[in-house]
């Protein structure tokens, strides 16, 4: 990299950077932002650096669209590096007002050349300065099909657009994909056990934080206004803790359940990185029983259990025992030993496209597929876990039936033994569950619809 590179905003610098590494490398943006690199920025570039970031994979796909009618090449057919230079560069122009038409395209045309495109300088400088001229971005060829047109529209990929539009129609396919490219709201819960509800407001008052009860779900709050950053000391100290309002009612779901039955024996699987594990242990241990619950907490790897322990410390979240293992395999446990089992599996993470934009870009419909006969084995092996008269949670943030209804419908047609009580446990929880439910099994959350992440989850009650 040449002497040249300071001259360049370091926002832009890093958000090249990590869209390339999004693209060659299989990683998360989320996780890339949140790079101890960047902690140096000023407030003004990281912010810049998450918009970019997360904006150009939003917008990916309009964007392409954008290269391929001003270069007349398809985007597979061009370099790399050239590519995410065009895309930071009409993200820019299209989307921030805020920054001069002339930095957008400079700044563009510089990352091009200090990646050692100098040859394709030009080309850059060109297709931002087409594009500049234009007035209105959103006209296509009349001879694309309504589905082209909703996919460039909404930047979600054709085959995604198909399935929801077969499923919802056109003008809800619509309402759901510009949705997931809204930056998502802040949620998050109280942490009494490091600090009192009461102490906690007045800090966040004092950082000028201003908050909302969830109307999804009971116990779970959603910032309106300011910044609960990972910097703040409220999140820093375990005082509150951020996490979505479908993750949080899944959890409360599962720790109402046993609350009542204390002490009970709890199995989460692929419980990390312990966000819902965290939430029923704290529920938990403000019952009346003498004897507390315990709750065995699995994942299939060691550093994500290590994430996992690290957070119950920093949120004194106490009887939790951590298992390594593979839960496709036969369990270390004795069958029917468990009061609750809780199955988070593994999935598309499609229900996460605001805050995972990437994944909309790298998911298809066979890796759906495989992701379903995945999500099979893992229910069976979940469900001998459960004691007679014991309750199955199974759960995805994913929006496709595949990963949701089919795989419920399938498993009890495989055991009968199990009848789907997702209403009436939600009615125990003080839940209307009637905008939830589906038409065969288990409830789902959407975007469009509840502000939080998708999610399908299904209550399933053992017969003794």
């Amino acid at each position: 990299m040449s002497a040249k590179l300071p001259l360049l905003s370091p926002s832009r610098v890093g958000a090249f950077d990590v869209l390339k590494r999004v693209a060659t490398q299989n990683s998360y943006a989320s996780n890339l932002l949140a790079a101890p690199r960047f902690d140096k920025l000023s407030s003004e570039d990281r912010a810049l650096l998450q918009e970019l970031v997360l904006g150009v994979l939003r917008w990916q796909g309009k964007l392409d669209s954008l290269i391929e009618r001003h270069t007349r090449r398809e985007i597979d057919k061009l370099d790399l590096e050239l590519v995410i230079a065009m895309r930071l560069g009409l993200y820019q122009l299209l989307f921030l007002d805020r920054i001069p038409a002339f930095a957008a395209v400079n700044e563009s045309v510089n990352l091009a050349r200090e990646y050692g495109k100098e040859k394709a300088v030009a080309l850059v400088n060109g297709v931002l300065r087409s594009a500049q001229r234009e007035l209105e971005f959103n006209i296509f060829p009349s001879s694309k099909s309504p589905v082209q047109r909703l996919s460039v529209e909404t930047s979600h990929p054709i085959w995604l657009v198909k399935r929801w539009m077969a499923r919802f129609g056109e003008d809800e396919t619509r309402e759901m994909a510009l949705a997931n490219n809204k930056v998502p709201h802040v949620a998050f819960r109280f942490n009494p056990k490091r600090k009192s509800v009461e102490e906690t407001i007045a800090e966040l008052e004092m950082i000028n934080v201003k908050y909302r009860p969830s109307t999804l779900t009971p116990g779970a709050f959603v910032v309106e206004s300011g910044s609960l950053s990972p910097k703040a000391r409220s999140i820093k100290q375990g005082w509150v803790y951020v996490q979505d309002e479908s993750s949080q009612l899944i959890a409360r779901l599962a720790a109402k359940l046993v609350a009542d039955n204390q002490p009970a024996k709890v199995l989460d699987i692929c419980s990390a990185p312990g966000s819902k594990t965290t939430l029923i242990a704290a529920e938990l241990a403000q019952s009346s029983s003498p004897l507390p619950s315990t709750i065995v907490a699995t994942d299939l790897h060691f550093h994500r259990l290590r994430t996992l322990n690290e957070l119950s410390q920093r949120l004194g979240a106490e009887n939790i025992v951590t298992v390594r293992l593979d839960a496709e395999q036969e369990m270390p446990f004795e069958p029917e030993r468990f009061d609750l089992v809780l199955l988070d599996a593994p999935c598309s993470g499609l229900g996460t496209l605001q805050r995972n934009p990437e994944i909309k870009w790298r998911i298809n419909e066979n890796k759906i597929i495989e992701l379903a006969e995945l999500q099979k084995r893992l229910l069976v092996n979940a469900a001998a876990q459960v004691a007679p008269g014991g309750l199955l949670i199974y759960s995805v943030c994913s929006t496709e039936p595949e990963e949701g209804e089919d795989i419920v419908a399938w498993f009890r047609r495989e055991h009968p033994e199990y009848r789907d009580m997702t209403r009436e446990r939600l009615a125990e929880l003080g839940i209307d569950s009637t905008p939830l439910l589906t038409s065969s099994f288990g409830a789902r959350t959407f975007t469009h619809k509840h502000g939080s992440e998708s999610f399908f989850f299904c209550v399933l009650w053992k017969r003794r």
